[in-house]
């Protein structure tokens, strides 16, 4: 922070700029008055002139006509200083909006203002929980970890205890101001911040804009820009804490629970008594508002992908439609005039594989196949045992076992079942069991628990097999 940086400093940073500006007074008072004091973030023209023209007229009855300018002079000045961002919405009337530089003017004179009293407490138990946490996901290892929860809910038994013995002591007056401060303030910074990042993104906006406007690349290199942009966007630290905020402030348990915090809050009569305008009402309507203009303008990447895609293709299937009306021209040409040599068309690049026709080969009759239908003597013996094991499982018996059971009880397992009726014709009466538990919502199989059961093959030899445990329950 040497003498020349704090010169150079002056003259170039606009929040400077405006604070040593002979308007300074006049445009921050109704700055504050239109977007501050009203809650409001976007403003039309027609309405932000009237307003600064009853603030003109008001001021120069009290001053003496120190300002003589229209107030649609005074707007434009504004824009064209960077106090304002004059931009169109759906509508073809220009919206208003503060830039983050006139916001940290704001916000500093805001904090010159004297308070009634500094919640020092509560800023360092705001710091001191901060550092709690990061040395608690960073620094401990598991073992210190755990012992750090469990010296935690000792404190939180404690403080159950105490209060079942109403020994315990609620915050005073004082303590609630203090808190209550600390909450404005962060809320204020919150939507300060808000716009900062805003400004941000539309930079990495008109950037992506830039690229689609001034590359001739192909369509794939153009696109890969347009992504990263996006991607760096999102992926930078403060694109990857603005949209996880954004995440908790739209779920709407979490906004529930908000709204009905922040109604609970005014209904304490010392802070309905030291904000008896209630600022901190719609704070998540304007949270809200503040964040939804971030969102748009990471939303109109894409709007400007679809119109660079339409754009190219436009271009290309005109640049195609001229390549055939170019040929069609010579085909026309050439009819009049038909060429006398072999060579008599030259096409640049790698050779066509041209398919004619007259390339084909002619039709030729195919020799006839005789085939011998008789058997070899020597042929292979054929074992007709195997057809002897095939069977049929009936499911409706199977179902009837299943049902018949869960008459006497509330549930049974695949195991109880065959124990009770028995498997005669193997593992082909367990599929089929199988296959009834996954047909059914009132049974389930278990991945993770396992039984043996025992089934009786068709040769009578007893086998036990390890299956998924299944569970079959009263519809």
């Amino acid at each position: 922070m040497t003498y020349d940086y704090l010169k150079t400093l002056k003259k170039t940073h606009q929040t400077l700029r405006l604070l040593c500006s002979d308007n300074f007074a006049m445009s921050l008072s109704f700055f504050h008055a239109v977007f501050v004091a009203a809650r409001r973030t976007t403003i039309t023209q027609s309405e932000l002139v009237r307003h600064l023209e009853d603030y003109l007229f008001v001021l120069n009855e009290r001053e003496n006509g120190a300002f003589p300018k229209t107030a649609q002079e005074y707007l434009n000045d504004f824009a064209n200083s960077g106090y304002l961002r004059k931009y169109y919405g759906d509508a073809d009337e220009p919206l208003y909006d503060l830039t983050p530089h006139t916001q940290k003017a704001l916000e500093w004179i805001e904090s010159l203002q004297k308070r009634e009293f500094v919640g020092s407490r509560s800023r360092f138990n705001l710091i001191f929980e901060l550092l709690e946490e990061l040395a608690f996901e960073t620094e401990l290892d598991d073992e210190a970890r755990i012992e750090k929860l469990e010296t935690k809910k000792r404190q939180i038994d404690e403080q159950i205890e105490a209060i079942r013995g109403k020994t315990a002591l609620r915050f005073d007056e004082s303590r609630i101001k203090e808190q209550y401060m600390q909450i404005e303030e962060i809320a204020r910074n919150l939507k300060y911040d808000f716009a900062e990042i805003e400004y941000n993104f539309r930079e990495l906006n008109t950037r992506a804009m830039e690229t689609i406007a001034m590359r001739d690349d192909a369509k794939a290199e153009v696109l890969g820009s347009i992504f990263a942009i996006e991607d760096e966007i999102r992926e930078s630290d403060q694109g990857k804490s603005f949209f996880a905020f954004w995440q908790l402030l739209t779920d709407m348990e979490r906004s529930a629970r908000l709204s009905d915090m922040i109604d609970k809050l005014y209904a304490l009569e010392s802070v309905y008594r030291f904000d008896p305008q209630r600022r901190l009402k719609n704070l998540k309507y304007e949270l809200l508002g503040s964040g939804e203009k971030i969102v748009t303008v990471t939303g109109r990447l894409i709007e400007q992908l679809r119109r660079f895609i339409d754009d190219r293709v436009w271009v290309e299937n005109r640049r195609i439609l001229q390549l055939c009306r170019d040929i069609e021209k010579q085909a026309l040409e050439c009819k009049e005039n038909m060429p006398k040599s072999r060579t008599f068309m030259t096409l640049p690049g790698a050779k066509v594989a041209l398919s004619s026709i007259a390339d084909k080969r002619l039709y030729h009759l195919k020799s006839d196949t005789n085939f011998e239908a008789r058997i070899e003597p020597k042929a292979a013996a054929i074992d007709l045992e195997s057809f002897l094991h095939q069977c049929y499982v009936d499911e409706t018996a199977l179902k009837r076992r299943i049902d018949t059971l869960l008459q006497h009880r509330v549930q049974c397992t695949l195991g109880e079942v065959v124990a009770h009726y028995g498997a005669d014709k193997g593992i082909a009466e367990l599929i089929g069991y199988f296959t009834i538990a996954k047909a059914r919502s009132s049974a389930r199989i278990e991945r993770d628990a396992y039984e043996i059961i025992e089934v009786t093959d068709f040769d009578g030899n007893t086998k036990k097999i390890r299956v998924p445990k299944t569970v079959f329950t009263r519809g």
